[in-house]
């Protein structure tokens, strides 16, 4: 039986994360990072949301929790993990800006 390929691309990152799940990243490797993931997040929610793999109510309550409104009140995964990845990457990005205009360091060191 052979993978489909978004199956074995998923199963070959999982465990490239898994090795490397202690990684020390500076500011500048966190944003990267985060980026890149907000792409995966969004490509994994697609299909949560195709299988409807996360409760609608639960869904609701997280978003009413956090103070979200979903566009036509529909909440979705792809609107709850990238809203809160989008969120990290500009406080990320914040973060570091402030630090390099005060000198002070905010991640693992470089």
């Amino acid at each position: 039986m052979h993978d489909h390929p978004q199956v074995a691309a998923f199963r070959q990152a999982a465990e490239l994360m898994r090795d490397q799940r202690y990684w020390r990243r500076n500011d500048d490797d966190e944003i990267n990072f985060l980026q890149v993931l907000a792409d995966v997040v969004r490509e994994v929610s697609y299909h949560l949301d195709a299988v409807q793999a996360l409760n609608f109510d639960g869904m609701a309550a997280y978003c009413n929790a956090a103070g979200l409104q979903a566009w036509g009140g529909n909440a979705n995964a792809e609107f709850i993990l990238m809203t809160a990845v989008d969120a990290a990457v500009e406080q990320r990005i914040a973060t570091a800006a402030t630090a390099r205009n005060t000198g002070h360091s905010t991640g693992a060191p470089k």
